[in-house]
């Protein structure tokens, strides 16, 4: 059965890369809804807000919760979807394939603008943080549908479940976290290579796009990977942070992805969880013991597993390979809205130049000559006050000539895309990111309804 999981490993993650890509742009941004003033997040407000802009656009409600209440709509003509993402107080919106930078900021400010005009009115706001700056106030409950009531029992299991380390005791932390994405296509010629250079270049993306502060977790400026690493998404280490050791062959790839651990399945419309079991693992299982959630509880499911659960296989890694033909960069925090575009501009600038970017950083002088690893890196630059000031010089340059490849990249599609990167220069040169300028700023007295408006601004 384990050379049986390999094989479906390869049709459905290899395979797609073989086709002829067409080089679109898929992007999903989340955003936390605030109170302007309130205590905690008036959550009919949020699915108010998205009714309302579903039938501004066009778009066909596609998804109800239990009570019928719509968390998910769809626009039929780009592929746009408005959608919750775990919890009424994150809104994402999923830009459908675009060919520009252009035509995807023009959409998400039509959308944002139109949002934050409703919300507004109602003392509610969506803005560019990655964490929930009133998370401890707000009701963090999942969306009550069967998908997001696994998810919330998955997590939950931490409290009884073991592991090195322990787990985090933020069990509903994907209600007040959030993400911005990016999805690139990939082929299957050049795949070990792009995971190998966006590998190496995550540590660079710490300082540039921290923006998760939770003052519950003070030293922590980026603190999603922590939260997804202590949960029970990190029982199995497969299925989080980076490829390790990275693969040099898609043989490579599919020897790993054939450990990640599968730790749900669907049966008699029901979506079922349980413990973490490696996929090639899996396979050989007679049966598992799972959980489902019955409308009031959790109840026990016995079930036969089957090589079609591989559909509900997937990675929560810093790069994840999908079965679209895509990577999918998911280490980046939601941005101050104005500088939305940037975690795209940044991918989509160095997916031509991979190489050189390789090359630029195996060879930098400090980034990887003392021994550690792109995970070891990435970890400590996610700390407030983790940098020498020797290493700070050196870093605010490697991460300027970082972003000059970028920008070469944009040169060279031809559609005037380098302008999007420009925060990011700003940034580089003063080595610092969202949550810094926030921490500061807070330091100094300011109040966090400062913040929000200003990191809200287009």
């Amino acid at each position: 059965m384990k050379n049986n999981a390999k094989e479906l490993i390869r049709q459905r993650f290899i395979e797609p890369t073989s086709s002829p890509r067409t080089n679109y742009i898929g992007i999903e941004i989340e955003m936390p809804v605030v109170p302007l003033k309130g205590e905690k997040t008036d959550q009919s407000v949020s699915a108010a807000a998205l009714k309302e802009a579903a039938r501004r656009f066009g778009f066909t409600e596609t998804k109800h919760d239990v009570f019928g209440v719509c968390h998910e709509a769809v626009c039929e003509e780009t592929g746009d979807v408005f959608s919750f993402d775990c919890s009424y107080n994150n809104f994402e919106i999923s830009l459908g394939k675009v060919r520009t930078l252009h035509e995807a900021q023009a959409r998400f400010t039509d959308y944002v603008s139109y949002i934050n005009t409703f919300l507004r009115e109602r003392g509610h706001l969506l803005t560019g943080m990655g964490i929930n700056p009133f998370y401890r106030k707000n009701d963090t409950s999942f969306v009550p549908s069967p998908r997001y009531q696994m998810l919330e029992g998955y997590l939950r299991k931490s409290r009884e479940w073991e592991r090195d380390g322990g787990f985090h005791p933020y069990t509903a932390y994907p209600t007040f976290s959030s993400a911005s994405q990016v999805q690139l296509d990939v082929t299957e010629e050049h795949l070990c290579e792009v995971i190998e250079a966006f590998s190496l270049v995550e540590p660079i993306k710490a300082l540039l796009f921290a923006n998760s502060y939770l003052p519950d977790e003070p030293d922590f400026l980026c603190v999603r990977d922590m939260l997804w690493e202590r949960s029970t998404h990190g029982v199995n280490p497969k299925n989080l942070g980076f490829f390790e050791p990275l693969p040099y062959t898609n043989d490579e790839v599919i020897d790993y992805l054939s450990g990640v651990s599968l730790f749900c399945a669907e049966r008699d419309d029901k979506y079922l969880f349980f413990y973490p079991i490696p996929f090639d693992e899996y396979l050989e299982r007679e049966y598992i013991e799972g959980e489902c959630c019955n409308g009031e509880k959790y109840v026990k499911y016995k079930f036969k597993p089957s090589p079609e659960d591989i559909r509900t296989l997937r990675t929560y890694k810093q790069i994840d390979l999908t079965a679209r033909g895509t990577l999918e960069f998911r280490s980046a925090c939601t941005q101050p809205l104005r500088d939305a575009m940037t975690v795209a501009a940044f991918h989509l600038g160095l997916m031509s130049q991979t190489k050189a970017l390789t090359e630029l950083l195996r060879n930098d002088r400090y980034l990887y000559q003392g021994g550690e690893s792109p995970y070891t890196l990435r970890k400590r630059f996610n700390r407030r006050d983790a940098l020498s000031q020797e290493e700070q010089s050196h870093l605010r340059e490697l991460t300027t000539v970082v972003l000059l490849l970028a920008q070469k990249g944009l040169h060279e599609r031809g559609f005037s895309e380098k302008r999007y990167l420009e925060p990011l220069f700003r940034r580089a040169a003063e080595l610092t990111s969202p949550a810094k300028e926030m921490i500061q700023q807070l330091e100094k007295g300011a109040d966090i309804h400062t913040v929000i408006e200003q990191y809200a601004k287009l």
